[in-house]
């Protein structure tokens, strides 16, 4: 019994403590509570408030001060609360403080703070309405600051309206289909591609699929159905027939979106016109096509080479034909063709460019191309430096030029020429015969005569042995003379390619006038010369000249023939400015009618009975050929005169 007494009264001693520390675990568990319940309300921006509308009594939660920034001291009153709403939101928040607390009903609005900085809140009230112990109204709340959920919902939208534009301007809609209901979703975008009308229903994939060309329709419908079936992601391009007949260019990309157990659920994706694109290809195509057979007809490659590196980044198709490569190779001829120069001309061309990139200008340079065969083409090329931001040179684009074909005819031309030259040589020479012969017969009669003599003082008694030998010095002198003569006739009937020399003008001057002194004789013409001493040699065809000279004095010879009164052919060589010689040759005669004084040097124009029309068309082509200028004008009384040009040795090495 004792010991029962005795913890009896240990109990009873206890049971003081035991209560003081169950009280104090409760108000450490509250304390917690409330700090937890003050954290989540500060992480959600959402505060908690009381209301008795008969008492006026406004209780609000830590949250709920930080949100409308009032200090926590400050005892919150609706006026405290009017004091914080937005001027424009004002109304709308009486109204509801008004009619919540006559009626006693739950309320839900929205609407703003206007801040002491001016800064603005979006806030969502929600209150419920309970009954209290003398049966009045109390509402329980919460405020939720929902500002940075409206600036993210402003972003979205703002996002949506960029995502749309940028739909518009790109010509790409999006769209999503529901596999499981067959539902079709698709964005403002893919009605205006398609032309889609307020009444129809675009909701189905059989409405697009109706719209597809009817000779793209199977594919495209067979490549949907499998990317189902297998459960991939699937590209493809084709056309669409609208209603008005417009076809237009489509190319669209899907995914396929899973759950996790692997099953589809939808596919989402893009669809993009590609209309005004494949126009633009076609064009580009056409215009290519157009370049391309533009550059075989004139036989103008082109192409563009990377700096430095010298590395190929575009040919053309005219390019490899012109160096004989297969378009095949691909850019690695570039690289070839160094193989296929002319190994004379190599050396040149690396010069050419690399000082072309060194100095950042445009180059032109022409070589030989050496095919396989052996077949030698000729070739102009022309480049252009392309410069970045900094002025650096990037690239060089580059055309070149198949000049055979012309190379060939210039030199056919050059032949024709010549042929024509010497032709008109000829005809000249023909109606000079009488003359030709009268001063081939006069050296040959004057041999004949000496080496009569000279047997007669070898047939005396006594033969005179130094008047034998002067006779027989004159024979050799007149055979000489004649010798002479006949090579120079010879000369000009010979057919020999054009040689270029050094030549003196004036000795040229002085054959020509021994040559034609048997018709200047005939028909009593005085001739004349006024021929500067030290003239500089000229680089000419000593032939060609002749054949000028001649044409020229032939020409003013025919014009005095039946003239009256004096007949004087004056001939005249001197310096001129710029390193040039001037010749002259002028008449008496009839002169130039100025009429014709342009005509004269056109082919097959003549003033002659039976002239050919092409001596002084041959004579200013020898005269250009060889950098100089002819040209004619009349003289102050009477006659003409004609005048040619010619460079000296320093100017015609050039």
């Amino acid at each position: 019994m004792t010991a029962k007494r005795n913890e009896n009264g240990l109990l009873q001693s206890m049971a003081p403590q035991n209560a003081n520390s169950i009280l104090a675990a409760s108000r450490r568990a509250e304390q917690r509570s409330e700090a937890y319940l003050a954290e989540a309300q500060r992480l959600s921006h959402t505060g908690s408030f009381g209301w008795k509308p008969s008492t006026g009594e406004i209780i609000w939660s830590e949250e709920t001060f930080r949100i409308f920034q009032y200090d926590r001291t400050t005892i919150p009153t609706v006026e405290l609360v009017l004091q914080r709403v937005h001027p424009e939101d004002m109304v709308l928040v009486k109204q509801t403080i008004e009619r919540a607390s006559q009626e006693g009903k739950d309320f839900d609005f929205q609407h703003r703070l206007l801040m002491p900085d001016g800064s603005v809140k979006y806030v969502h009230v929600v209150a419920r309405a309970f009954s209290d112990e003398s049966g009045g109204v109390e509402f329980v709340g919460a405020v939720m600051d929902t500002t940075e959920s409206k600036r993210v919902e402003k972003q979205l939208r703002r996002s949506e309206e960029s995502l749309l534009e940028a739909q518009k301007l790109s010509h790409t809609g999006s769209w999503r289909h529901d596999v499981a209901s067959g539902k079709v979703t698709v964005s403002p975008e893919i009605y205006r591609i398609h032309d889609i009308k307020p009444d129809e229903n675009p909701s189905n994939t059989e409405f697009f699929f109706n719209r597809f060309h009817p000779e793209d329709r199977k594919r495209v419908v067979d490549l949907f159905e499998r990317a189902e079936t297998e459960r991939t992601e699937f590209e493809v391009g084709y056309r669409i027939v609208l209603p008005d007949g417009t076809i237009k260019h489509l190319r669209t990309i899907g995914r396929p979106i899973l759950n996790e157990s692997g099953d589809l659920i939808e596919f989402v994706g893009t669809l993009m016109d590609v209309t005004a694109a494949r126009q633009v290809e076609e064009a580009l195509r056409r215009t290519e096509s157009y370049l391309a057979e533009a550059q075989r007809l004139t036989r103008t490659g082109s192409g563009a080479w990377r700096v430095p590196g010298e590395d190929a980044v575009y040919l053309s198709e005219e390019w490899y034909r012109i160096y004989g490569f297969d378009p095949k190779k691909g850019l690695s001829a570039w690289k070839d063709r160094l193989q296929r120069m002319h190994p004379e001309d190599r050396a040149r061309v690396r010069e050419t460019k690399d000082r072309a990139v060194s100095e950042k200008s445009d180059y032109e340079v022409d070589h030989r191309i050496v095919l396989p065969d052996g077949t030698v083409k000729y070739t102009h090329t022309v480049g252009h430096p392309i410069l970045n931001a900094s002025g650096d040179v990037e690239q060089f684009v580059c055309t070149m030029m198949d000049l055979t074909e012309r190379k060939q005819a210039e030199e056919a031309l050059r032949q024709s020429q010549a042929d024509l030259a010497r032709i008109s040589r000829v005809t000249t020479m023909g109606e000079l015969t009488a003359s030709l012969a009268h001063e081939v017969n006069q050296p040959i009669a004057a041999a004949v005569t000496d080496a009569n003599t000279c047997l007669r003082w070898l047939k005396r008694d006594q033969p005179d042995l130094e008047e034998a030998r002067e006779a027989a010095s004159r024979v050799i002198k007149d055979t000489t003379r004649a010798a002479e003569i006949v090579s120079r006739i010879r000369l000009l009937f010979k057919k020999v390619a054009p040689q270029r020399e050094l030549v003196d003008v004036n000795e040229i001057i002085r054959e020509m006038i021994v040559l034609l002194s048997g018709e200047t004789m005939r028909y009593n013409i005085l001739v004349g010369t006024d021929l500067a001493a030290d003239l500089p040699q000229v680089m000419a065809d000593r032939v060609q000249l002749q054949q000028v000279l001649m044409n020229l004095m032939t020409n003013g010879i025919d014009a005095m023939k039946d003239v009256d009164g004096t007949r004087e052919l004056a001939i005249k060589s001197q310096r001129a400015e710029t390193n040039q010689l001037l010749i002259s040759v002028s008449d008496t005669g009839v002169g130039v009618p100025p009429q014709q004084a342009d005509q004269i040097f056109n082919a097959f124009f003549t003033t002659k009975l039976h002239g050919t029309g092409m001596g002084l068309r041959i004579s200013r082509s020898i005269i250009e050929s060889h950098g100089g200028r002819l040209w004619a004008a009349d003289n102050s009384q009477r006659g003409a005169s004609f005048y040619f040009s010619l460079p000296t040795k320093a100017e015609a090495v050039e």
